[in-house]
């Protein structure tokens, strides 16, 4: 294949961090985010939640962009909601809702960086 940027959600892997595009190149689970996030709570499977981040870590990268504005502070934010994906993945009721999950989670740990990044200046 040709070396280059690849798309993915809309986003162009390079302006992606480095660990999520390396999640990126693995092919993305076939099994439903619900059954994704039961494995990942359930044994702590971290192929699941490797899948589950391949999944929707376009989507919460864009979000996170979008609503900070520069690359260090949205890396930052993109890293902060699957860290509460770590410690909250229990609290999801419905699995299959959890693009919505992840979406809010990230407009507001964006908005909270935002916020700081105000402050700084």
């Amino acid at each position: 294949p040709a070396a280059g940027p690849r798309h993915y959600a809309g986003v162009t892997t390079t302006r992606l961090p480095a660990a999520v595009r390396d999640l990126l190149r693995a092919p993305a689970a076939a099994a439903a985010d619900a059954d994704l996030l039961a494995r990942f709570v359930a044994a702590r499977d971290e192929a699941a939640f490797a899948a589950l981040v391949c999944r929707h870590g376009g989507t919460v990268w864009d979000v996170c962009r979008a609503v900070v504005g520069n690359h260090a502070d949205a890396d930052d934010a993109f890293q902060a909601t699957f860290l509460v994906l770590l410690r909250r993945g229990r609290a999801i009721r419905r699995g299959d809702a959890l693009g919505g999950w992840l979406h809010t989670v990230a407009v507001r740990v964006a908005l909270r960086a935002r916020k700081r990044q105000a402050a700084r200046y």
